[in-house]
């Protein structure tokens, strides 16, 4: 076969393989309602697997371990949900309080810049006025219909979750006699499997008990930051704090937006804002930027590139859902496709691989 036919064909592959990567894309975020409790109920096995290995060593029924950390599990997430509605509660709860700040604070504002043509004319009532027809019972009654499908489908999202997470914690830790069972005779194939799999299991848990680690530092900073400049809810945006980090890049950024306007509404000095909103950007820098990578280490060895762009396109598969699990996403991938040949220099694009390294 001459050098222009092994060319042509393959040009032919690359293409077929485009087409059938954009076909998956498609199919995963068609199913997406499907899938997304799939992997997170995946991912949490995977995290789970060393404490049902550690409870199995200990002498406990395998049904028994599966049972508790399950319902443990669960309750977590329950809880997670509790605390969210329960705030929302008391911001509405508190809805006159915060207009009332909002006014003094407006008030404020336009007598430091009416210097500036037109904005005598500007009255402070007009402004709450305008933000009280926005939080009004209409606007309430007309986005009920948007929470209802929001809830329903948070509810069929858990119960499903619940459904895979039982299933999966219940073969999680049997990989190797699945992967034997699969591959037969071929030695070399289990092997292949195994340490691929040992690949995935290892960065995720490595990854997760890192970010778990700097999120609850993150939340606590924030937390007692907003309780110290006396900010509204302070436990709530520690909270929020911790849970929105577990998102690359992005999450940090959205986390400091809601307590760094509700200071401009409830802190009183200029300076203690600005001081604020820099000890807030400092705790993002400081866990994110320092002590993250520092403790992180090789454990996922994907570079910022590959993050970011896996962070844009499972946002853009599976929203929310998707860039929090973007990062294991991408590691799973990463080793799936060390297994091509052909796609070698995609894996060496994507961050360094054990198992390359091993090798």
């Amino acid at each position: 076969m001459t050098e222009i036919d092994n060319s042509n064909l393959r040009t032919i592959k690359n293409i077929l393989i485009l087409f059938a990567a954009i076909l998956v894309i498609v199919i995963i975020k068609t199913l997406s309602g499907l899938l997304i409790p799939l992997a997170f109920a995946l991912f949490v096995g995977i995290l789970l697997s060393p404490i049902i290995e550690f409870l199995e060593r200990k002498g406990w029924p395998y049904s028994v371990s599966i049972t508790v950390i399950t319902i443990l599990t669960l309750g977590f997430i329950f809880l997670i949900g509790l605390v969210v509605f329960d705030t929302a509660t008391q911001i509405v709860a508190e809805k006159g309080k915060l207009l009332s700040q909002m006014e003094t604070r407006f008030e404020v504002i336009l007598s430091q810049i009416e210097f500036i043509p037109g904005v005598k004319e500007l009255e402070a009532d007009g402004f709450t006025n305008a933000l009280n027809r926005i939080i009004s019972k209409d606007f309430i009654m007309n986005t009920s219909g948007v929470v209802a499908g929001q809830l329903g489908t948070f509810t069929f999202n858990f119960i499903l979750s619940a459904v895979y997470l039982v299933a999966v914690l219940g073969s999680i830790v049997k990989y190797e006699m699945y992967i034997n069972y699969l591959e037969g005779d071929d030695q070399h194939g289990k092997e292949r499997l195994i340490n691929s799999f040992v690949e995935v299991k290892s960065s995720i848990v490595s990854y997760m008990k890192v970010k778990f680690f700097t999120s609850f530092c993150t939340g606590l900073f924030f937390g007692v930051l907003s309780w110290i400049f006396g900010i509204d809810f302070a436990l709530f945006w520690g909270f929020l704090a911790f849970l929105l980090n577990f998102i690359p890049t992005v999450g940090s950024i959205a986390a400091t937006i809601p307590p760094v306007l509700l200071g401009l509404i409830q802190i009183d000095s200029s300076g203690s804002f600005v001081l604020f909103i820099a000890l807030l950007i400092a705790t993002q820098f400081v866990w994110g930027n320092i002590i993250e990578p520092l403790l992180m280490g090789s454990s996922v060895a994907l570079n910022t590139v590959t993050v970011i762009l896996g962070l844009v396109i499972w946002g853009y598969i599976w929203g929310i859902s998707g860039m929090l699990l973007s990062v294991p996403l991408i590691v799973m991938a990463r080793v799936i496709l060390a297994q091509i040949p052909d796609a070698d220099l995609l894996v060496k694009l994507m961050g360094r691989s054990k198992l390359k390294e091993a090798e």
